[in-house]
């Protein structure tokens, strides 16, 4: 019942917003803005650096799998040489260890994550200053992104090619 309200709400907006718009002779554009973002110079540029930052952690990490691996190596194999005390110990460091590594991952996942938001805020931050000049200077009514609820546009209306092209340029006179 909820879902065929808001299907008839939203072809009520989508009628009304059609109308405003016939009438007014405005353009209804639409970007892509996964696209854009992969596409772009700056885009590309930062997931090098989401790269980069991604094989740093990774060297971190296989330094402490091998102290971890050497660890339990060792207990495995120098147990019975070890007094009950020793071998307490060597278990105990070897729990530490193995905790201090599920600890470190899981900060290294929430460090790119955090990485990865950042790039993404600052670059949809320009995108968005870039799609209003578009918007002003080719007299849109709106522009919409394909990726939230666009079912349909025609070629004409889609103006992604427009962002990477002036995001590029901005990027350039870095």
């Amino acid at each position: 019942m909820k879902k065929m309200m808001m299907a008839t709400i939203l072809a009520a907006c989508l009628a009304s917003g059609t109308a405003y718009a016939s009438s007014n002779d405005g353009k209804i554009g639409t970007v892509d803005l996964q696209r854009a973002v992969s596409e772009s110079k700056e885009g590309i540029a930062a997931r090098a650096g989401l790269q980069k930052k991604a094989e740093v952690l990774n060297a971190e990490l296989r330094v402490l799998v091998a102290e971890v691996e050497k660890l339990k190596t060792e207990l495995e194999k120098g147990s019975d040489k070890l007094s009950a005390d020793e071998r307490a110990e060597k278990g105990r460091l070897l729990q530490k260890r193995a905790r201090d590594l599920q600890n470190r991952q899981r900060e290294a996942q929430e460090e790119l994550k955090q990485v990865e938001s950042d790039y993404l805020k600052k670059i949809l931050a320009k995108f968005g200053v870039i799609l209003t000049k578009i918007g002003e200077e080719e007299s849109y009514t709106a522009i919409l992104d394909r990726n939230n609820g666009v079912y349909y546009a025609g070629k004409d209306a889609d103006v992604t090619a427009q962002l990477v092209e002036r995001a590029d340029q901005d990027y350039q006179k870095k």
